[in-house]
């Protein structure tokens, strides 16, 4: 009878083992499953984003307000501007007010659209190449590639984008590297400046966009 309970005791710890295995298998495969679509999801953003880039550049030529159009309907489809206005001017976003913060993203996106247009020169009549794409913790995906520009200097020169999943599950752009120089960081270091310049006032970066865009 002992010796019965002593075989159950071994086959129940041998099952809860096998069952623990199995679980973390299971759990290790959904992530990578998961994982591997984030990828080809993140892929599929940037490619079909530069297609955009291309026909809004060749629209613009001849009709720059409509390019103009077409590059704010962009930047709402593929990027998060809430969370690029916020990246861009912390740490003093969270000593803003709900309403200074409110306007800042409000201008920002007007700011966003001039300084999109500035970066997406850099893709006029070239060829973006993906070279390796990954995925950093749950939410952030990276995908860097380089310009495919054949006699021209910006041939080679390495892009990358910063990618987050909201909590929609949608992805959206939050940052570009062009030679390794991150947008959000250099737009940050000048807010930052900004900031100092004027005692550490929030609403001096909302007067100095106002300026920029013409805005009362």
């Amino acid at each position: 009878m002992l010796s019965s309970f002593k075989i159950n005791k071994l086959n129940f710890k041998l099952v809860t083992k096998f069952l623990i295995i199995i679980s973390v298998f299971l759990i290790t495969c959904d992530f990578a499953h998961a994982e591997k679509n984030n990828i080809e999801k993140a892929e599929k953003h940037v490619s079909e984003m530069m297609v955009d880039i291309q026909f809004l550049l060749e629209v613009g030529k001849t009709n720059p307000d409509k390019g103009r159009e077409l590059l704010n309907e962009l930047l709402k489809k593929y990027f998060d501007s809430n969370l690029i206005a916020k990246f861009s001017s912390m740490p003093a976003w969270r000593k803003a007010s709900n309403s200074e913060q409110n306007e800042f993203v409000s201008l920002f996106e007007k700011y966003l659209v001039n300084l999109a247009a500035n970066r997406f020169n850099e893709f006029k009549n070239v060829e973006y190449v993906i070279a390796k794409t990954e995925q950093r913790g749950q939410k952030m995906l990276l995908v860097d590639g380089f310009i495919k520009a054949p006699g021209s200097k910006r041939d080679g020169t390495p892009v990358g984008w910063r990618l987050t999943l909201n909590k929609k599950q949608e992805l959206k752009i939050i940052d570009i590297e062009i030679a390794k120089i991150s947008m959000i960081v250099a737009q940050n270091d000048e807010f930052t400046a900004i900031i100092r310049q004027n005692k550490g006032k929030f609403s001096s970066l909302i007067d100095v966009l106002k300026k920029e865009l013409n805005v009362n």
